[in-house]
This record gives C-alpha cells, structure tokens and sequence, in this order.
C-alpha cells in the first residue's frame, strides 16, 4: 500500500508541476501584455460619435419562458441604441416560451419570432442555423442588410451601450469579429456555487482571452456577447454545410477555430467606462446555476464540447501556438481528474510541514526529506500559492475584497464540480454517437 501511495505521490505532482509551469507561463505573459492592452482599448467618446450602423440581434430559445420575457423588456427599454432588430428562435412544440415572445412582438416590431422548422430540442447551433436563414429572408423581403449580426443568450443583461462599442470596433476599427466579457452578476441572491462562476469568469475573461489576443491565437466566443460582420456568415455559408455545427455542443468554441482558420480578426474588448469602478464594465451580465448538480451538468456539456468533439473533429492542426492553447483548452479533462488527487497531496505536504516544524516524522517511508519527491511537492505547494493569488487578484478586480476572499475557499468546490463534469462529460460525449440534443440550463 505504502508503495502504491508513492506511486500516487509521484504522478500526482509530477503533473502537477507541469500543469503549474503552463499557468505561470500564461500568468506572466498577462502581467506582461496587460498595460499595452488597455492602451489599446477605444476612448467611450470615440465610440458615441460615429453613425450607427444596422444591427441584427440572435437570440435562440428552448424553454426559456421565465427569462425571455425579462431579457427582450430590459433590451428594448435600456438599450442606448436604435438601429436594430432582435430574432428570437423558438420551437413551436414550446408553447410557453412562444406565448411570451409573441405578446412582446405584438408590442414592438423591433421583435421578429423565428418558429424553427423542427421541435425541439435539437441543439443551439441548430436553433441559431434556422434563425440565420429567417434573418436572410427578412433581409431580402425588406430589401435591407444588416451590416452586424450580434449574438446573446436567452437570460442575458445585455449592456445598454454594447451595440455602441460593437458597431464601432467592427465598423470603424477594421475588427471581423468582437467577444465582450461575460459576468456573473454580483447579487443578494447570489449563493455559493453561483459565486463559484464569478471567480471563474473573472480570471479568464481578464486573463486568459487578453493572452490569446497579445499572441494572436484564436479567440474562442463564450456563445454570448459575440458580434460578427455580417459577410462573414454568407463566407461560412460557402465554406461550411452550415454556418454554425449542429453537430456541436459548443459551436461557439469551433466558430473561433473557424474565423482563425479562414483569417479573420477577432478582438476581445474588456472595457470601464470608469477605471476606478468595475461595475461600469461593458460586459453581459448572467445569472448561472444555483445547485451543485446543475452547475455539474452545465459545465459537463462545455466540457464534452471543447475537450471531446473539437478534438475529435479538429484534431491538432495549426502552428505551435494554436497548438498550445489548444493543449490548455483540453487538458481540463486530465487537470480535472487531478482534483482529488492534488488535494492528498496538498493534505500529504501540510502534514509534513507540521512534522517538520514539531520536529516529528510524518510518513518518512513515503518521502524523505531532500528527496527529488520532496521537492516535487515543494514545487506543488508553491504553485498552488500562486494559484490561489491569482484568484484572489481577479476577483478581487471584478467583485472587492470579500468575493476575492471567500474565492479561496471556493476554489475547492469549483474543482470538485468539474470532477463531476468530467465523467458526465464522457457520458454525454459517448451519448452524442446516436443524437446531439440541446440541454437548457437552470439560471436561478
């Protein structure tokens, strides 16, 4: 048993150690890239002053009813902007989520219903293909193009002034493509798995998307808060069966890989309005999962999308830095079935720290001090300081100093929810040989 536990010890933190060398690399080139970044944001005056161009507004529905009405009321009442037109994509076996749509229709023409021609669910992609082809025959019934075509979710607080910034990058900056940072919202109902969302989306939406940009790797979308310029979906329309896979539970990752592949510019935008208050961000703000098994599902179907289906059907091409965040994006499944595993390292190594301060040998058979394994387990607890550093800074950024706090506590939770994720992720991944469907998620 001792020697299996060795065993243990050794592939645990060697891989740890791997794994924590990958993130510092990322970290510094943030820390690095991070001022030239900001210089390069747009001035909001800048943004206000040019001429609005047309902008066609996605929004794909699958029993959404409690949250669509919510979403279309506080775009069409908020919005700083007046040359759009919202699509909303509902199955006509979802009778409730229909009912809610027409009644706003009905009340503002800038609301057009797309009823998919098949019942639901089928996928996302699928939902966003049919609405697509209701938004072209609008443009040739109406004899008008839209120059943007914007993408959000059902449940989405879309930003009163993102259409300003997306008509201006993609219209005035030359910029094929833009992603916007997705926030959880910081509320009186937010619970604990909730908060776990915020202190995961304020590292990569400050971080991570900032680095693919500095090395110009491709982008990939959040599947909200995304604009494109409209002659790029009738390119897809040439290159590809469909504009967006149906066969992908996260189309929104492969559309990245795809715009990149063809040589499209994609821009990540994270902008204050004030730089002193980040709550004047313009971003998406969301409510996500409340419960620990829906959370669970949620990031299963991200998880079996990006590790499983783009590995499978994009398999490794690209130059050496695609490839390597390609290597990011997927090693999830691997770092994810670590969890369990680091944590009795981390366990195993405070154990030691106690012992060598008392003066007393804990598991001296295991591992010896000064030995290669003993350093390795060094090296963990190192990395795992500057982990938690890094969490704390960014949600600190997004949320102040309590959410940063109790992030450190939350870290835990979240690692464990993705070790969930990761075997219903393999489940769902085997699942999808005989059909891909749609599975909505619970927002509280």
């Amino acid at each position: 048993m001792q020697e299996v536990f060795t065993v243990l010890l050794w592939i645990c933190s060697v891989l740890l150690v791997i794994s924590g060398i990958d993130d510092v690399l990322v970290d510094l080139l943030y820390w690095f890239n991070r001022w030239k970044y900001r210089r390069s944001l747009p001035d909001m005056d800048d943004v206000l002053a040019v001429d609005e161009n047309s902008i066609a507004l996605i929004i794909c529905a699958w029993r959404e009813y409690k949250v669509i009405g919510r979403t279309l009321t506080y775009a069409l009442s908020k919005m700083r902007y007046s040359n759009f037109t919202i699509f909303v994509g509902v199955y006509p076996n979802d009778t409730k989520t229909l009912e809610v749509v027409k009644r706003i229709a009905q009340k503002n023409n800038k609301v057009v219903i797309c009823v998919t021609s098949k019942d639901g669910p089928t996928t996302k992609a699928d939902n966003l293909n049919n609405v697509y082809a209701s938004l072209s025959r609008f443009e040739q019934d109406t004899n008008h193009r839209f120059d943007v075509v914007l993408i959000h979710d059902s449940e989405d607080f879309i930003h009163p002034l993102s259409l300003k910034l997306f008509n201006y990058i993609i219209g005035y900056q030359g910029v094929d493509a833009v992603q916007i940072p997705v926030v959880p919202i910081k509320d009186d109902r937010g619970k604990f798995i909730h908060r776990t969302y915020c202190d995961a989306f304020a590292e990569v939406h400050s971080k991570d998307l900032i680095v693919r940009q500095a090395l110009k790797v491709f982008i990939p979308f959040a599947g909200t808060g995304m604009a494109f310029k409209r002659d790029i979906f009738s390119t897809l329309e040439k290159n590809y069966s469909h504009v967006f896979n149906d066969a992908n539970l996260t189309e929104d990752y492969e559309l990245g890989l795809r715009l990149f592949k063809i040589g499209y510019k994609t821009a990540y935008v994270n902008l204050l309005l004030d730089s002193s208050n980040p709550n004047s961000r313009v971003a998406t703000g969301e409510y996500f999962p409340n419960t620990f098994w829906a959370a669970v599902k949620q990031r299963s179907r991200w998880t079996a999308g990006i590790c499983f289906q783009n590995w499978k059907m994009h398999k490794w091409t690209g130059n050496f830095k695609t490839k390597y965040f390609l290597m990011r994006d997927r090693k999830t499944i691997f770092s994810n079935f670590m969890v369990l595993l680091s944590n009795i390292v981390f366990a195993v190594f405070l154990l030691y720290l106690l012992g060598f301060g008392l003066g007393v040998r804990v598991f001296e058979s295991a591992v010896e001090q000064n030995s290669a394994l003993w350093f390795f387990l060094w090296a963990c607890f190192v990395f795992m300081v500057w982990r938690l550093l890094h969490r704390f800074i960014f949600t600190y950024s997004w949320y102040g100093f309590k959410y940063a706090l109790f992030s450190l506590i939350r870290l835990n939770f979240d690692n464990l929810i993705n070790f969930f994720a990761t075997f219903r992720a393999l489940r769902v991944f085997m699942s999808m040989r005989h059909k891909v469907v749609w599975e909505s998620t619970e927002h509280y």
